[in-house]
Protein backbone atom coordinates (compact mmCIF):
# COMPACT_ATOMS: atom_id res chain seq x y z
CA UNK A 1 0.00 0.00 0.00
CA UNK A 2 1.40 3.43 -0.93
CA UNK A 3 2.39 5.69 1.92
CA UNK A 4 0.35 8.90 1.96
CA UNK A 5 3.40 10.82 3.29
CA UNK A 6 1.48 12.66 5.95
CA UNK A 7 -1.23 14.13 3.71
CA UNK A 8 -3.99 12.36 5.56
CA UNK A 9 -5.45 10.61 2.50
CA UNK A 10 -7.33 7.36 2.93
CA UNK A 11 -5.98 4.88 0.35
CA UNK A 12 -9.09 2.70 0.65
CA UNK A 13 -11.51 5.57 0.10
CA UNK A 14 -13.16 6.09 -3.31
CA UNK A 15 -10.99 8.29 -5.54
CA UNK A 16 -13.64 11.01 -5.80
CA UNK A 17 -13.61 11.43 -2.01
CA UNK A 18 -9.88 11.30 -1.37
CA UNK A 19 -9.45 15.03 -1.86
CA UNK A 20 -12.59 16.37 -0.17
CA UNK A 21 -11.31 18.27 2.84
CA UNK A 22 -12.31 20.98 5.28
CA UNK A 23 -11.23 24.61 4.97
CA UNK A 24 -8.56 24.04 7.62
CA UNK A 25 -7.28 20.97 5.80
CA UNK A 26 -6.90 22.99 2.61
CA UNK A 27 -4.24 24.96 4.46
CA UNK A 28 -2.61 22.08 6.34
CA UNK A 29 -2.29 19.89 3.26
CA UNK A 30 -0.90 22.81 1.29
CA UNK A 31 1.79 23.39 3.90
CA UNK A 32 2.54 19.67 4.12
CA UNK A 33 3.15 19.41 0.38
CA UNK A 34 5.19 22.64 0.41
CA UNK A 35 7.52 21.46 3.18
CA UNK A 36 7.98 18.03 1.61
CA UNK A 37 8.84 19.43 -1.84
CA UNK A 38 10.37 22.80 -0.89
CA UNK A 39 13.62 22.33 -2.90
CA UNK A 40 11.63 21.57 -6.06
CA UNK A 41 9.45 24.67 -5.65
CA UNK A 42 12.50 26.84 -5.01
CA UNK A 43 14.07 25.50 -8.22
CA UNK A 44 10.98 25.75 -10.39
CA UNK A 45 8.98 28.65 -8.94
CA UNK A 46 11.31 30.58 -6.66
CA UNK A 47 14.31 31.04 -8.93
CA UNK A 48 12.20 32.10 -11.90
CA UNK A 49 10.33 34.59 -9.73
CA UNK A 50 13.56 36.02 -8.33
CA UNK A 51 15.05 36.27 -11.84
CA UNK A 52 12.12 38.43 -12.93
CA UNK A 53 12.34 40.65 -9.84
CA UNK A 54 16.08 41.15 -10.41
CA UNK A 55 15.42 41.92 -14.10
CA UNK A 56 13.03 44.71 -13.16
CA UNK A 57 15.57 46.35 -10.87
CA UNK A 58 18.45 45.84 -13.31
CA UNK A 59 16.60 47.60 -16.14
CA UNK A 60 15.52 50.56 -14.02
CA UNK A 61 18.89 50.78 -12.24
CA UNK A 62 20.78 50.93 -15.53
CA UNK A 63 18.71 53.95 -16.54
CA UNK A 64 17.80 55.72 -13.31
CA UNK A 65 20.36 54.59 -10.71
CA UNK A 66 19.00 54.38 -7.13
CA UNK A 67 15.64 55.76 -8.25
CA UNK A 68 15.06 52.21 -9.50
CA UNK A 69 13.94 51.11 -6.02
CA UNK A 70 11.13 53.68 -6.17
CA UNK A 71 10.08 52.66 -9.70
CA UNK A 72 9.93 48.87 -9.38
CA UNK A 73 7.01 49.15 -6.96
CA UNK A 74 4.80 50.24 -9.87
CA UNK A 75 5.48 47.13 -11.98
CA UNK A 76 3.69 43.84 -11.52
CA UNK A 77 2.90 40.84 -13.69
CA UNK A 78 -0.62 42.22 -14.08
CA UNK A 79 -0.57 44.68 -17.00
CA UNK A 80 -3.90 46.26 -16.00
CA UNK A 81 -2.87 47.02 -12.42
CA UNK A 82 0.53 48.22 -13.64
CA UNK A 83 -1.11 50.77 -15.94
CA UNK A 84 -3.49 51.84 -13.17
CA UNK A 85 -0.53 52.30 -10.85
CA UNK A 86 1.19 54.51 -13.41
CA UNK A 87 -1.98 56.55 -13.90
CA UNK A 88 -2.32 57.15 -10.14
CA UNK A 89 1.36 57.96 -9.55
CA UNK A 90 2.08 61.30 -7.89
CA UNK A 91 3.91 63.13 -9.34
CA UNK A 92 3.16 61.90 -12.84
CA UNK A 93 5.85 59.62 -14.25
CA UNK A 94 7.74 60.31 -17.46
CA UNK A 95 6.40 58.56 -20.56
CA UNK A 96 9.61 56.55 -21.02
CA UNK A 97 9.25 55.12 -17.51
CA UNK A 98 5.68 54.09 -18.29
CA UNK A 99 6.78 52.42 -21.54
CA UNK A 100 9.60 50.52 -19.82
CA UNK A 101 7.33 49.47 -16.98
CA UNK A 102 4.65 48.30 -19.41
CA UNK A 103 7.16 46.15 -21.31
CA UNK A 104 8.38 44.66 -18.03
CA UNK A 105 4.76 43.96 -17.03
CA UNK A 106 4.20 42.08 -20.31
CA UNK A 107 7.35 40.05 -19.65
CA UNK A 108 6.01 39.44 -16.16
CA UNK A 109 2.76 38.05 -17.55
CA UNK A 110 4.73 35.47 -19.52
CA UNK A 111 6.98 34.58 -16.60
CA UNK A 112 4.04 34.30 -14.22
CA UNK A 113 2.16 32.08 -16.68
CA UNK A 114 5.15 29.72 -16.87
CA UNK A 115 5.58 29.72 -13.09
CA UNK A 116 1.88 29.20 -12.42
CA UNK A 117 1.50 26.49 -15.04
CA UNK A 118 4.59 24.61 -13.91
CA UNK A 119 3.93 25.05 -10.20
CA UNK A 120 0.31 23.95 -10.37
CA UNK A 121 1.10 21.02 -12.68
CA UNK A 122 3.84 19.85 -10.31
CA UNK A 123 1.54 20.25 -7.30
CA UNK A 124 -1.34 18.37 -8.96
CA UNK A 125 0.91 15.44 -9.89
CA UNK A 126 2.62 15.37 -6.51
CA UNK A 127 -0.50 15.79 -4.39
CA UNK A 128 -2.52 13.32 -6.39
CA UNK A 129 -0.03 10.66 -7.43
CA UNK A 130 3.42 11.51 -5.94
CA UNK A 131 4.88 11.38 -9.44
CA UNK A 132 5.78 15.02 -10.05
CA UNK A 133 8.76 16.07 -12.17
CA UNK A 134 10.15 19.59 -12.51
CA UNK A 135 11.20 19.25 -16.14
CA UNK A 136 7.94 17.79 -17.40
CA UNK A 137 5.94 20.31 -15.36
CA UNK A 138 7.74 23.26 -16.95
CA UNK A 139 7.41 21.67 -20.39
CA UNK A 140 3.68 21.32 -19.83
CA UNK A 141 3.51 24.97 -18.71
CA UNK A 142 4.99 26.11 -22.03
CA UNK A 143 2.47 23.98 -23.92
CA UNK A 144 -0.39 25.81 -22.16
CA UNK A 145 1.31 29.21 -22.09
CA UNK A 146 -1.04 31.15 -24.37
CA UNK A 147 -4.16 29.83 -22.64
CA UNK A 148 -2.71 30.66 -19.22
CA UNK A 149 -1.82 34.22 -20.28
CA UNK A 150 -5.27 34.87 -21.72
CA UNK A 151 -6.96 33.41 -18.63
CA UNK A 152 -4.86 35.54 -16.28
CA UNK A 153 -5.58 38.65 -18.34
CA UNK A 154 -9.32 37.98 -18.33
CA UNK A 155 -9.29 37.40 -14.57
CA UNK A 156 -7.48 40.70 -14.01
CA UNK A 157 -9.93 42.44 -16.35
CA UNK A 158 -12.95 41.05 -14.50
CA UNK A 159 -11.66 41.88 -11.02
CA UNK A 160 -10.26 45.30 -11.93
CA UNK A 161 -13.33 46.11 -14.02
CA UNK A 162 -15.51 45.71 -10.94
CA UNK A 163 -13.50 48.43 -9.17
CA UNK A 164 -12.99 50.72 -12.18
CA UNK A 165 -16.19 52.84 -11.96
CA UNK A 166 -15.68 53.75 -8.32
CA UNK A 167 -11.96 54.31 -8.82
CA UNK A 168 -12.48 56.73 -11.69
CA UNK A 169 -15.27 58.56 -9.87
CA UNK A 170 -13.10 58.95 -6.78
CA UNK A 171 -10.02 60.06 -8.71
CA UNK A 172 -12.10 62.52 -10.71
CA UNK A 173 -13.62 64.04 -7.57
CA UNK A 174 -10.19 64.30 -5.92
CA UNK A 175 -8.76 66.07 -8.97
CA UNK A 176 -11.53 68.68 -8.79
CA UNK A 177 -11.42 69.01 -5.00
CA UNK A 178 -10.04 72.24 -3.57
CA UNK A 179 -8.93 71.62 0.04
CA UNK A 180 -8.79 75.39 0.73
CA UNK A 181 -12.30 76.03 -0.54
CA UNK A 182 -14.27 72.76 -0.41
CA UNK A 183 -17.82 72.84 -1.68
CA UNK A 184 -20.68 70.56 -0.74
CA UNK A 185 -20.86 69.37 -4.35
CA UNK A 186 -17.18 68.33 -4.28
CA UNK A 187 -17.55 66.58 -0.94
CA UNK A 188 -20.68 64.80 -2.16
CA UNK A 189 -18.84 63.67 -5.32
CA UNK A 190 -16.01 62.29 -3.20
CA UNK A 191 -18.38 60.39 -0.94
CA UNK A 192 -20.23 59.00 -3.96
CA UNK A 193 -16.99 57.86 -5.54
CA UNK A 194 -15.88 56.25 -2.27
CA UNK A 195 -19.20 54.43 -1.86
CA UNK A 196 -19.13 53.12 -5.44
CA UNK A 197 -15.51 52.03 -4.94
CA UNK A 198 -16.39 50.11 -1.77
CA UNK A 199 -19.18 48.30 -3.60
CA UNK A 200 -16.74 47.57 -6.42
CA UNK A 201 -14.22 46.15 -3.98
CA UNK A 202 -16.83 43.79 -2.57
CA UNK A 203 -17.85 42.68 -6.07
CA UNK A 204 -14.18 42.25 -7.05
CA UNK A 205 -13.54 40.14 -3.95
CA UNK A 206 -16.56 37.98 -4.77
CA UNK A 207 -15.37 37.40 -8.34
CA UNK A 208 -11.82 36.67 -7.21
CA UNK A 209 -13.11 33.97 -4.85
CA UNK A 210 -15.54 32.45 -7.35
CA UNK A 211 -12.90 32.36 -10.10
CA UNK A 212 -9.94 31.36 -7.91
CA UNK A 213 -9.61 27.82 -9.37
CA UNK A 214 -9.30 29.13 -12.96
CA UNK A 215 -5.53 28.69 -13.34
CA UNK A 216 -5.71 25.18 -11.89
CA UNK A 217 -8.53 24.34 -14.33
CA UNK A 218 -6.37 25.55 -17.23
CA UNK A 219 -3.66 23.13 -16.10
CA UNK A 220 -5.82 20.17 -15.10
CA UNK A 221 -8.42 20.20 -17.87
CA UNK A 222 -8.08 20.58 -21.63
CA UNK A 223 -10.13 23.78 -21.82
CA UNK A 224 -9.65 27.22 -23.31
CA UNK A 225 -9.39 30.38 -21.22
CA UNK A 226 -13.08 31.30 -21.31
CA UNK A 227 -14.25 27.73 -20.73
CA UNK A 228 -11.81 27.47 -17.81
CA UNK A 229 -13.39 30.54 -16.24
CA UNK A 230 -16.85 29.04 -16.71
CA UNK A 231 -15.66 25.74 -15.22
CA UNK A 232 -14.14 27.54 -12.22
CA UNK A 233 -17.43 29.35 -11.64
CA UNK A 234 -19.28 26.04 -11.71
CA UNK A 235 -16.83 24.35 -9.32
CA UNK A 236 -17.14 27.13 -6.75
CA UNK A 237 -20.95 27.18 -6.77
CA UNK A 238 -22.06 26.55 -3.20
CA UNK A 239 -18.48 26.57 -1.90
CA UNK A 240 -17.85 30.30 -1.50
CA UNK A 241 -17.36 30.36 2.27
CA UNK A 242 -15.44 27.09 2.18
CA UNK A 243 -12.90 28.75 -0.15
CA UNK A 244 -12.83 31.92 1.92
CA UNK A 245 -12.10 29.88 5.02
CA UNK A 246 -9.27 28.02 3.31
CA UNK A 247 -7.73 31.26 2.05
CA UNK A 248 -7.94 32.82 5.50
CA UNK A 249 -6.21 29.84 7.13
CA UNK A 250 -3.43 29.68 4.55
CA UNK A 251 -3.04 33.46 4.64
CA UNK A 252 -2.56 33.44 8.41
CA UNK A 253 -0.11 30.54 8.20
CA UNK A 254 2.01 32.19 5.49
CA UNK A 255 1.97 35.51 7.33
CA UNK A 256 3.29 33.85 10.49
CA UNK A 257 5.97 31.89 8.62
CA UNK A 258 7.10 34.89 6.59
CA UNK A 259 7.28 37.02 9.73
CA UNK A 260 10.64 35.48 10.67
CA UNK A 261 12.67 36.85 7.72
CA UNK A 262 10.83 40.15 7.97
CA UNK A 263 11.90 40.59 11.58
CA UNK A 264 15.47 39.50 10.88
CA UNK A 265 15.85 41.93 7.97
CA UNK A 266 13.84 44.89 9.23
CA UNK A 267 16.55 46.46 11.36
CA UNK A 268 19.62 45.83 9.14
CA UNK A 269 17.87 47.20 6.04
CA UNK A 270 15.85 49.97 7.65
CA UNK A 271 18.66 52.49 7.09
CA UNK A 272 18.42 51.96 3.31
CA UNK A 273 14.79 53.02 3.15
CA UNK A 274 11.46 51.21 2.99
CA UNK A 275 11.62 50.49 -0.75
CA UNK A 276 14.93 48.63 -0.42
CA UNK A 277 13.50 46.59 2.46
CA UNK A 278 10.36 45.79 0.47
CA UNK A 279 12.46 44.76 -2.52
CA UNK A 280 14.60 42.35 -0.49
CA UNK A 281 11.51 40.90 1.19
CA UNK A 282 9.91 40.46 -2.25
CA UNK A 283 12.92 38.39 -3.33
CA UNK A 284 12.74 36.21 -0.22
CA UNK A 285 8.99 35.73 -0.57
CA UNK A 286 9.35 34.81 -4.24
CA UNK A 287 12.14 32.36 -3.50
CA UNK A 288 10.65 30.59 -0.50
CA UNK A 289 6.93 31.21 -0.24
CA UNK A 290 5.49 31.86 -3.71
CA UNK A 291 5.13 28.13 -4.37
CA UNK A 292 2.50 27.95 -1.62
CA UNK A 293 0.02 29.83 -3.82
CA UNK A 294 0.23 27.22 -6.57
CA UNK A 295 0.09 24.29 -4.16
CA UNK A 296 -3.02 25.78 -2.58
CA UNK A 297 -4.55 26.20 -6.05
CA UNK A 298 -3.93 22.52 -6.78
CA UNK A 299 -5.27 21.32 -3.41
CA UNK A 300 -8.33 23.54 -3.79
CA UNK A 301 -9.00 22.28 -7.31
CA UNK A 302 -8.78 18.64 -6.21
CA UNK A 303 -11.16 19.40 -3.35
CA UNK A 304 -13.72 21.24 -5.49
CA UNK A 305 -13.53 18.72 -8.33
CA UNK A 306 -14.07 15.90 -5.85
CA UNK A 307 -17.05 17.68 -4.31
CA UNK A 308 -18.49 18.28 -7.76
CA UNK A 309 -18.28 14.61 -8.72
CA UNK A 310 -19.79 13.45 -5.42
CA UNK A 311 -22.64 15.96 -5.77
CA UNK A 312 -23.27 14.79 -9.31
CA UNK A 313 -23.51 11.14 -8.21
CA UNK A 314 -25.83 12.05 -5.34
CA UNK A 315 -28.06 13.99 -7.78
CA UNK A 316 -28.41 10.99 -10.06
Amino acid sequence: MENDEGLGLEPSAPPEQDFTVSALDLATRTLSVWVRKLPSYILMVGLLGVAYIVLQLAVFYALYDLLAFDLVVYVSSDIINTLLGFAMAEPALAIEIIIIGTVLAVVGMVVTAVIAGGGIKFALDDYGFHQADVGSSLSFAFSRLSTMIVAQFLLALIVTGAMAPGLFLLLGSLAAFDPFNPSMEAISAMMTGLAVLMVGLIVALYFSIRLSPTTAVVVAEDLGAIDSIKRAWKLTTGNFWHIVGGQIFIGIAVAVIALVPQILLAFPLAAYGPNVLLYVLAIINALLFSGINYIFAAVLYRDLESRSRVASKEYW
